[in-house]
């Protein structure tokens, strides 16, 4: 029955030679039993020992336990192999002589898996540190286990203490959503690009970041994710430089553009009067009937409109160019000057079924803009609102809040209109670019490139979400007005 165990079996006596061996054992030595047998066990041994060494070492320490103990010993077998063998030994006395019964496994080939492992994951930890990117080890239920080094620096927390907590701490409140369905999804075992998602440092900043998230098998199991991501602040700079660029160039063309803006009006303007004057050059006090009288109305008409539009047109031209020079130190409380733009548009607003909800906070600071220039940024995005609600019904909110950490004042105004497609998006701030047709009452594009304008010259910021067919975003932030002090410093 020994003899069928896997596992090799060995008897010793005090004098440490062997009295019994099974077949795993003479099959391990690789010797045969008559060779092993009787032979000191030492003679097995790769470190050289004496019989007493041995005795005390091994014998009596085992003789002395109450339970069996393990040790490791590194044996030579046939063709003087070198195999490790996992050895747990108890004492046991047999006729008034004392023994000493091992079962050994031997656990070469495990050691060497162990040691390539170890080599492995020492190469991939190496590779990791080094790594630009950060690269996160997360266990099922989303506790990180691991943290390299450009992880560490993008959450401002030394390793060791992002190891054993939970990846949602470290992800921005307005992203965590679509995290967690990545998340779900790499459970499941089907590898997950985030795309673009905002995380936050320890001190609060956020860090606009794009992740990839890949499951860890073990056979057929997922045990852990794999998590790469990269700082896109960099690439969101050069976006955002290439995008001015962009602007730039456009208004290298402006002068172009309100050149072609104002031929057409102004050579109809030319072509009508000459031919006025051509008609009725030799009539001088001639009476003019009634289809003549209507015929040169029709036309006035006609001048008149088009020199309203020329002037609509330049009037627009020079607000985009007299805010760059001489700013007076002007201020406005927000709230008023919405809701005296709301009370413009309110006509339109119930005409076209639409509902517009406030949500102004209250004991808003002033803001560093006069009331005119902000009147017409809102106005401006306002009629923006309505008109991508084409079809009537529809809903606007405007909301004000204050930014302390930032010092300003946020506007942000919501619309569930027909949205900017994605390729038109970045290019709704250049002058004479519109989607709406050109004309008499139509837009010249030049609306929200005047609010750009605007909102840049008194140090603001302005921004434009929107998903096509599902409404558009804007948000618009204005510094909070402090002149007193450059005031009081003047008058000193």
């Amino acid at each position: 029955m020994v003899d069928q165990i896997g596992d090799e079996v060995l008897v010793s006596d005090e004098q440490a030679r062997i009295v019994f061996v099974n077949d795993a054992t003479v099959k391990g030595l690789g010797y045969a039993k008559k060779n092993i047998l009787y032979r000191p066990v030492t003679d097995f041994f790769q470190e050289k020992i004496t019989l007493r060494q041995w005795q005390r070492m091994y014998f009596a320490r085992i003789k002395k336990e109450k339970k069996p103990i393990s040790y490791v010993v590194n044996r030579i077998v046939k063709a003087k192999k070198v195999r490790t063998i996992q050895v747990t030994a108890v004492y046991m006395s047999y006729k008034s002589e004392d023994y000493v019964l091992t079962v050994g496994r031997d656990i070469t080939e495990q050691l060497a898996f162990q040691a390539k492992l170890k080599a492995s994951e020492d190469r991939y930890r190496i590779l990791s540190e080094q790594a630009a990117e950060g690269i996160l080890m997360v266990n099922l239920k989303g506790i990180i286990l691991y943290a390299n080094k450009a992880a560490a620096n993008m959450f401002k927390v030394s390793p060791s203490k992002i190891a054993g907590t939970h990846f949602e701490n470290y992800i921005d409140a307005v992203s965590i959503s679509k995290v967690l369905e990545c998340f779900k999804k790499v459970r499941s075992g089907v590898p997950s690009m985030c795309g673009d998602l905002s995380i936050k440092g320890k001190n609060g900043k956020i860090i606009p970041s794009e992740f990839m998230a890949s499951p860890v098998f073990i056979g057929k199991r997922v045990v852990q994710a794999h998590v790469i991501f990269r700082d896109m602040r960099q690439r969101k700079e050069i976006e955002t430089l290439m995008r001015e660029s962009e602007k730039m160039k456009a208004l290298q063309n402006f002068v172009t553009g309100t050149t072609r803006e104002i031929q057409q009006p102004l050579k109809g303007l030319m072509d009508r009067s000459q031919s006025l004057i051509d008609k009725y050059k030799n009539r001088q006090f001639e009476y003019i009937g009634y289809k003549e009288f209507s015929d040169i109305m029709k036309t006035l008409r006609t001048m008149n409109d088009q020199m309203k539009y020329c002037f609509d047109t330049t009037d627009r031209i020079v607000s985009l160019n007299r805010r760059k020079t001489k700013l007076a130190d002007r201020q406005c409380a927000v709230n008023s000057v919405i809701r005296e733009a709301v009370g413009m548009l309110k006509h339109s607003l119930e005409v076209s079924d639409i509902v517009l909800k406030l949500k102004l906070s209250s004991r808003l600071p002033h803001v560093a803009i006069g009331p005119l220039d902000l009147g017409q940024v809102v106005n401006n995005v306002l009629t923006n609102a309505v008109q991508s609600l084409p079809g009537g019904g529809g809903k606007i909110q405007i909301t004000t809040k204050y930014q302390k950490a930032m010092n300003c004042v946020r506007i942000d105004c919501r619309d569930d209109g027909v949205g900017i497609p994605k390729e038109v998006l970045d290019h709704v701030f250049e002058p004479f670019f519109t989607t709406k047709l050109r004309g008499l009452e139509k837009s010249s594009g030049l609306g929200l490139s005047i609010v750009y304008s605007i909102i840049k010259t008194h140090q603001g910021e302005i921004t434009v979400k929107s998903d096509f067919r599902k409404g558009t975003f804007v948000t618009i932030l204005l510094p909070v007005y402090r002149a007193a002090k450059k005031r009081s410093k003047s008058q000193q």
